[in-house]
């Protein structure tokens, strides 16, 4: 079923417009972000409902925020003593370059406010624009400037829960910026905001502050108030003129060194942080024939590239994590799945730099708990429960990094070589000699499994196996064991024990306990789907097309058919999920660029699943590993169709 296709952005701008407030469901929420900072919920308005860091100390990430009623920042505009920007009053709202948040309200005969919210790349710090243009032929006296309130300084692994603390607000004179600190005991972040009138005839107010601490030098604070404040600018605006006014949010580890991160940002200038921002943007982007189809790929690439990965505040390392967002509901930690399978392909579309980066991050941090359910950010255990696909997703990751861009140097990093070894030794630690099958404790969806053999997961072993024998075969690595041997048995056990007679011929089983009893299922974070992909098998084997033709059909009880957005859901989240329309288009199977061109998903970001009939999101929202998944399977689905030579899912022995 179809309905009338519209572009990317007019969907976003559907979703998000006209919705008062800053609702707590995520409706109507726009999101930027860069390698430090994240704006995870920015409202119609213009309001930036919180801001977080990610602090590898902390093993999370801590989180700056308004109260349920008023936002941390919200642009405000007065003309001739009246408030022009009332609540419940929005923008409409764009992404520039498919990152950089715009807005604009117009009042007809009045004027027209525009806002532009960006965190430039490579900077502890965001910028926040107000542009005013006179639409009246009479001048215009206006301020223009932010209020805002902070009540919140909490600390984020999953759930969100409150720093026991002070939190501390004062102006300082020396770095012109107003101070918002965060402590316990000692400080462990902070916020300057530096506001700034770029015309020199306009006038700067001084900030308003209430409740709190307040005053210039005043820096006790108080752990159990909140505390409001408000900064303008004056401006005399010309019929036809325009003015803007800009806030510089400098982040740092204290109040000092946040206040000259902002003044760092202000000599530098909004003009040329926002030529930096859109030159980054612009060398990165990926064009295709499809608009529609390249924002929404751009969109959760960017998504992917900011939210899935960023910079430690305090030690400038990089962190891979599931989500940035607190909208997704296990934000803030290391999936090795997330990471290497999901989030990795994506990444490496945008910059191969920090993919390699990446890969040593995660060798030397995780590789003692891989295979592990889940981490915290500093690579101590977080979630026990042995998940093997999460295990052969670092043998995927590397070779995936070799093929696309021609390093082989990885291997001869200590970290990778010795690594491969460990990984080894955990896999074969799952082997079952009686059955020829590599066991699991957890599906990829992170639920005790029905028979301990996955399908799945033993053929992304197997393929990882393939790939460290080539290694051994060119001399790039030495193991004892002959894992062309291993990779082979594997193989065949496949072929012979895991397949069965399905409904539509003979199939891959989704787990077996080698004796006999079998599940016949799909789970589309981990889908028989992605055989193909991951060079187990070729797109035309028979057995893999009877395989993805029962997954996509009414023989699976979890495949929504009867509905506008007709995916697969699961036993885990029951709902269609966006990432089996990712598996529909690597498996060369129907219906999922389609999926993904109609569904709102999370105004346009990956979500976990989607309600069936509207298309937007169910559960999951804000999943920015996800993201990666689905930017690349656009790639993929396009560039395939360009040159269908280098097509990535076939077999190894076809490429």
């Amino acid at each position: 079923m179809t309905t009338e296709k519209i572009t990317a952005e007019e969907r976003i701008r559907k979703m998000i417009t006209g919705s008062p407030g800053l609702p707590e469901d995520g409706k109507g929420l726009l999101l930027t972000g860069n390698e430090y900072v994240s704006l995870p919920e920015i409202g119609p308005g213009g309001e930036i409902g919180s801001l977080n860091l990610l602090h590898r100390g902390a093993r999370g990430l801590l989180e700056f925020r308004g109260t349920g009623k008023r936002a941390l920042l919200a642009p405000r505009v007065k003309i001739a003593g009246e408030e022009l920007l009332r609540e419940g009053e929005s923008f409409t709202w764009s992404y520039r370059q498919d990152w950089i948040a715009h807005g604009e309200h117009r009042l007809e005969g009045r004027c027209l406010i525009e806002s532009d919210i960006f965190a430039p790349p490579g900077h502890r710090g965001c910028c926040c624009r107000l542009r005013l243009t006179n639409l009246s032929p009479e001048p215009l006296q206006a301020e223009a400037g932010w209020q805002g309130c902070w009540g919140e300084f909490n600390y984020l692994i999953f759930s969100r829960r409150p720093v026991e603390g002070t939190r501390a607000v004062w102006y300082d004179s020396w770095t012109k910026s107003l101070l918002l600190e965060g402590r316990s005991g000692l400080p462990l972040a902070a916020l300057a905001l530096n506001l700034v009138a770029e015309r020199p005839a306009d006038r700067l107010l001084p900030w308003e502050l209430s409740g709190g601490s307040r005053g210039e030098g005043d820096k006790q604070g108080s752990a159990d108030r909140e505390t409001l404040y408000r900064g303008a600018v004056q401006l005399s605006l010309a019929p036809g003129a325009a003015a803007a006014v800009t806030l510089y949010l400098g982040a740092n580890l204290e109040a000092d060194g946040a206040g000259t991160t902002a003044v760092d940002l202000k000599r530098r200038g909004v003009e040329t942080l926002a030529a930096k921002t859109t030159g980054w943007l612009q060398s990165r982007r990926i064009e295709l024939d499809d608009s529609a189809a390249a924002a929404l790929l751009n969109r959760n690439l960017f998504f992917n590239y900011f939210y899935a990965l960023g910079r430690a505040l305090d030690d400038d390392s990089l962190v891979p994590v599931t989500s940035r967002s607190p909208r997704y509901y296990v934000s803030a930690a290391f999936w090795s799945r997330d990471t290497l399978l999901w989030s990795f392909p994506g990444l490496l579309l945008v910059d191969g730099t920090i993919a390699r980066e990446l890969l040593l991050t995660v060798f030397q941090r995780h590789l003692e708990r891989a295979g592990e359910h889940a981490h915290y950010i500093n690579g101590t255990l977080l979630y026990p429960g042995f998940e093997l696909d999460q295990l052969a997703a670092h043998f995927l990751a590397l070779e995936r990094y070799e093929r696309v861009t021609g390093d082989h140097s990885l291997i001869r990093e200590k970290a990778i070589a010795r690594g491969l070894e460990r990984l080894v030794e955990k896999a074969l630690a799952q082997f079952d000699p009686e059955s020829g099958f590599y066991r699991t404790f957890l599906d990829p969806s992170d639920d005790p499994v029905l028979y301990p053999f996955l399908i799945y997961d033993n053929a992304l072993l197997q393929c990882g196996f393939s790939y460290l024998a080539a290694l051994q075969a060119a001399d790039r690595w030495e193991h004892p064991v002959d894992l062309a041997e291993a990779a082979a048995s594997l193989q065949q056990t496949i072929y012979r024990l895991g397949t069965v007679k399905g409904p539509r011929g003979i199939m891959f089983a989704w787990a077996v306990d080698a004796k006999g009893r079998f599940q016949l299922y799909d789970n589309p974070p981990g889908s028989l789907q992605l055989l193909s992909f991951y060079g187990f098998c070729s797109p035309a084997d028979r057995l893999f097309r009877n395989t993805t033709a029962w997954i996509r059909s009414p023989d699976n009880p979890h495949f929504h058919h009867d509905c506008p957005f007709a995916e697969a859901g699961s036993l885990h989240a029951p709902a269609p999920w966006p990432l089996a329309a990712c598996n529909d288009i690597l498996a060369l199977n129907e219906g999922g660029v389609d999926f993904l061109l109609r569904a709102p998903l999370d105004n346009g970001f990956c979500c976990e699943t989607v309600d069936p009939h509207s298309g937007k999101a169910a559960t999951g929202a804000a999943f920015a590993s996800a993201a990666g998944f689905l930017a690349h399977a656009l790639w993929w689905h396009w560039h395939d169709q360009q040159k269908p030579a280098v097509r990535e899912g076939c077999s190894r022995e076809e490429q």
